[in-house]
């Protein structure tokens, strides 16, 4: 690929020019699609390499919990920790062939734009619709050369974190139904006790109108209209994303999998244009940058769409979107501070009754609350001086708090 823009050789005919441009806007085009080629299959390998050193690395955390060998598996993240330095070397210099060439390519545009204003009219209109086709294929590398920075800073973190840190992020199957049953209670009791407001229409609604269907994973809660209740004025959907397990536990974020869930909802025609409906996708380990970065440049007239990270008690949505905006409090957790904080105090009532020992597994099953908000509870009592932290790696069973 050239390193240097080509000029036009000026001879002073129309024709000539003409012929030019659309030559270069042909070269541009080639080169804007080989450089997008490019970086979407090293953007692809990284992400496999991504997926590899997680599993790698929480696998080891599974076998920690469930008491099984780790010989093979410490000597599988030990090999990976040396090969994504080699890895990385070698993506660096791949990587500035791809910045060289996007420069090029930038340079090719900004000649291509110069010289429009001596093409005749009607045809500087097409070429230049060809021209914004190349402009957002660059764009589009640039994205995501970004993103490509990104997986690669996530890897490093992953390979770095400390066990105990990837130990709070792995969710057995019980921690999952309790942050299900947790929200799916919160976003019921909102339901019970608000009325709405139709952003579409201005109608109001009082709370005692909604219609609410509740499966096991699913919340549907609706106010209809018309003789026959067919007309929605408001629908929420809540679907709660189970992710993959893995010998009974749960680490990867939700991503790509609820594309189609996602797509349908906003396709789907409506037959009245004052229906106003909202998707809440609710997930309890998150969600991948790619499907938020999506989420949130999402507009639809009629429709909005929330994703909730139950790890983070996160909300994500467009904020740019006044009526989503509107109804972002109506899906948002309860900050993992309160529920730390709620925590806390139903351990200082135990200790006030008597009990000198509480140990994370213990305390989670019966108040039915993930290990993490129970491990924040601990750490926050340490930090207090009402007690001391004994992990595994002392030999606890299970982490133990032990009331001073």
């Amino acid at each position: 690929m050239e390193k240097q823009p080509t000029f036009f050789k000026d001879t002073g005919a129309m024709g000539d020019v003409l012929s030019e441009a659309q030559h270069l806007i042909e070269e541009a085009r080639k080169e804007a699609q080989a450089l997008d080629k490019s970086v979407q299959a090293q953007k692809e390998a990284v992400d496999g390499y991504r997926d590899q050193v997680e599993k790698a690395r929480y696998r080891q955390v599974i076998k920690e919990l469930i008491g099984e060998s780790l010989g093979d598996v410490k000597g599988a993240v030990a090999s990976m920790v040396n090969d994504w330095k080699d890895k990385k070397l070698q993506m660096k210099q791949r990587e500035e062939e791809l910045t060289m060439q996007k420069q090029a390519l930038l340079e090719r545009e900004q000649e291509l734009k110069s010289r429009l204003d001596e093409i005749e009219a009607e045809q500087r209109e097409r070429m230049s619709t060809e021209l914004q086709n190349i402009l957002q294929l660059t764009a589009s590398v640039k994205e995501q050369m970004e993103e490509l920075e990104k997986t690669k800073q996530t890897i490093d973190d992953i390979l770095s974190e400390d066990e105990e840190t990837l130990r709070d992020k792995v969710l057995t199957m019980e921690d999952v139904d309790f942050l299900r049953l947790n929200y799916f209670s919160l976003l019921q009791s909102r339901l019970s006790s608000q009325g709405v407001v139709n952003p579409l229409t201005g109608e109001q609604f009082t709370k005692n109108v909604w219609t609410v269907e509740t499966r096991k994973n699913e919340i549907v809660a609706k106010i209809t209209q018309g003789i026959l209740g067919q007309h929605v004025a408001v629908g929420f959907e809540a679907k709660f994303i189970v992710p993959v397990a893995e010998e009974g536990f749960v680490y990867q974020k939700s991503g790509k999998d609820v594309v189609d869930q996602i797509t349908g909802f906003i396709e789907a025609e409506e037959r009245t244009t004052n229906s106003f409906k909202a998707l809440v996708l609710v997930s309890p380990t998150g969600w991948t940058e790619w499907v938020t970065g999506k989420v949130q440049t999402i507009l639809n007239m009629m429709k909005s769409v929330y994703l909730v990270d139950l790890n983070e008690r996160a909300l994500v949505y467009n904020t740019s979107d006044k009526k989503t905006k509107q109804f972002a409090e109506w899906f948002a957790p309860v900050p993992i501070e309160e529920e730390i904080a709620a925590m806390v105090a139903k351990l200082n009532t135990e200790i006030d009754e008597g009990t000198l020992q509480f140990r994370v597994d213990k305390v989670g099953e019966k108040y039915q609350v993930p290990r993490k908000i129970v491990l924040g509870a601990f750490h926050t009592m340490v930090e207090e001086g009402k007690g001391e932290l004994i992990t595994p790696e002392e030999g606890a069973t299970d982490s133990i708090l032990l009331v001073r």
